[in-house]
């Protein structure tokens, strides 16, 4: 499996390097090159129609390697709409709204035909129908916004593509680690097809990306991070970890929004104010080192999001530290403008710098200060105090005696290894004190270790079934029959099964979004693992395997319901 995944990045990266130079001679002859204005800061004759390159190696590889389903043909569909979009406006510089409104379409294509969109997302106090119409809005929002984010950064010679693969790449690698290989080799189909073409555009660049390579690049980032990106454990991380990765672009559209509104100008109007020409010229560094130092940035927040797969505070204190450089840098540039200078302001409190803004001479703290009088003080004061005594007071939980816990029997499983028998030791003690999290993730545990070796099995004996939910046994052994125990009576007789489970790591424990039809109001599980065998698995092809064993807590039991493989 993992030598497939590899050899999706492989192919299309050989198809768009054979295409792109063809592309260019055509797109050269045809006359659709990019013609200099002055925001633009090339020179000569250049083809911008890169991104077609990349969609046909992206296509070709998807034939190769994509099954098709409903889900895959939806994004096919709205990706060719995108670029289709794209492609027409590199030619005839059609007018944002047209643009807008392809982007549109293609976003419904998924929503309605796919059913791709922002899962398990529910407001309180708010009917379903309201959550369900507002994460449709929101995932509109999130597609045309990474569409039309990933569009504006492409403004410097191999920018837009080498930040792109940085995210595909971080996606492909989160997604791996969670068991997720369908987004896995997905994202490095298109991490190939970019990469192709990356040879050709880093400065100075003999091809463009174009308005149909950055749009359908940025349409795919979006719509493959709504189908999971990896983190399994609510909606806020469908969309909150793609948001750290794509910080660069995302934080560019939005200060570009921002500048435009306060200056009173059109958001289709272009300027030199994007994060990329700050630093080529406020601060002189040119092409490459202003690409370079974009890359860099990318891959900070890039490892801030891998680095919450394992210590949540860790990355979040580093994600901190980012978005503070990240503001000191925006204000240092007037990128909003030359009065937009709040943390600099705050900074030289303490700084005392001449070089700096003083508080002082803020316009609004002068504003303040002339209407503030003791009394408001002291009303502001009251009412602060109040709303902290009544929190304070709500936080008190009214004492309740202690019910009697209810301790469940899980069964030993028969021919156990050594492993087996170490994790069911701790399964009992942590099954009598009742310690819900470790009772998940050693069930998971128990149930992988039995299901994955081998060497335990004597006839055609599904491993772990016993630990699964009674009303799935059934179809679960179907399933392995096909997949894992394929030709098992084979392997035993030829003494071929020697495969054993010896460790598993606990990656993530977390409540999952999956529900079964009928057993909807239970709580779901899903618990990421990493497991190591004591010899190369030829059924895996690996001596390692990372899966997703998913529990559903039923009967004061929990109980496994699937195992992605």
């Amino acid at each position: 499996m993992r030598i497939e995944i590899f050899s999706s990045f492989v192919i299309t990266f050989i198809i768009s390097v054979l295409f792109v130079p063809i592309v260019s001679k055509v797109s050269k002859k045809l006359g659709i090159i990019a013609h200099v204005n002055q925001r633009t800061v090339h020179k000569g004759v250049i083809a911008r129609t890169g991104g077609y390159a990349i969609y046909a190696a992206f296509l070709i590889g998807a034939m190769i390697f994509l099954k098709t389903d409903t889900q895959i043909n939806s994004i096919l569909i709205g990706g060719f709409i995108v670029f289709m979009t794209g492609l027409y406006d590199d030619i005839h510089d059609i007018s944002p709204k047209f643009k807008l409104a392809g982007q549109l379409v293609a976003a419904l294509v998924v929503i309605f035909y796919g059913g791709i969109s922002l899962k398990g997302f529910t407001l309180p106090f708010l009917p379903e129908t309201i959550s369900y119409v507002i994460a449709i809005i929101v995932t509109i929002v999130w597609i045309v916004g990474i569409c039309n984010a990933v569009n504006l950064i492409d403004g410097l010679d191999g920018l837009c593509g080498g930040i792109s693969i940085i995210v595909l790449v971080t996606i492909s690698i989160t997604s791996l680690t969670y068991g997720r290989t369908d987004i896995t080799s997905l994202s490095l189909m298109l991490a190939g097809a970019i990469a192709g073409f990356l040879i050709y555009n880093f400065h100075p660049a003999k091809i463009f990306l174009g308005d149909c390579g950055a749009l359908f690049i940025g349409y795919m980032i979006a719509v493959i991070s709504l189908l999971g990106f990896g983190y399994k454990s609510s909606s806020f991380f469908t969309l909150g970890a793609p948001i750290v990765v794509l910080m660069v672009p995302i934080m560019d559209t939005f200060i570009a929004i921002v500048r435009r509104k306060v200056n009173h100008k059109k958001m289709s109007e272009a300027d030199r104010n994007h994060l990329h020409h700050k630093l080529m010229f406020s601060l002189e560094l040119g092409q490459r080192k202003s690409v370079l130092i974009l890359y860099i940035v990318t891959i900070l927040f890039s490892v801030c999001s891998y680095i919450y797969v394992y210590d949540k505070l860790l990355a979040t204190l580093l994600f901190c530290v980012l978005m503070i450089f990240f503001e000191i840098f925006i204000e240092a540039t007037n990128m909003i403008g030359r009065k937009y200078k709040p943390l600099l302001t705050i900074a030289n409190i303490f700084i005392q710098s001449d070089y700096l803004p003083h508080i002082k001479d803020s316009k609004t703290y002068q504003k303040i200060r002339s209407k503030m009088k003791l009394k408001y003080v002291l009303v502001f004061v009251t009412v602060i105090f109040l709303l902290s005594t009544m929190m304070i007071m709500s936080q008190k939980e009214e004492i309740k005696p202690p019910t009697p816990s209810i301790v469940i029997v899980y069964e030993e499983l028969s021919n156990p290894t050594t492993y087996m028998n170490n994790i069911y030791n701790q399964l009992k003690v942590a099954n009598t004190r009742n310690n819900k999290e470790s009772l998940r993730s050693l069930v998971a545990m128990y149930f992988a270790t039995d299901y994955y070796t081998l060497s335990n099995k004597t006839d055609v004996t599904i491993g772990g079934v016993p630990y699964l939910l009674e009303d799935k046994r059934e179809d679960f052994v179907n399933y392995a029959l096909e997949g894992y125990y394929s030709q098992i009576e084979s392997v035993i007789a030829e003494g071929k099964n020697t495969q054993e489970v010896t460790r598993i790591r606990v990656l993530s424990n977390d409540v999952s979004t999956k529900a079964i039809s009928g057993l909807e109001d239970y709580t779901y599980y899903d618990v990421v693992m990493n497991i190591t065998f004591n010899e190369f698995n030829e059924k895996l092809d690996s001596t390692t395997l990372t899966t997703t064993v998913t529990i559903i807590e039923k009967d004061q039991k929990y109980s496994v319901i699937a195992v992605d493989e």
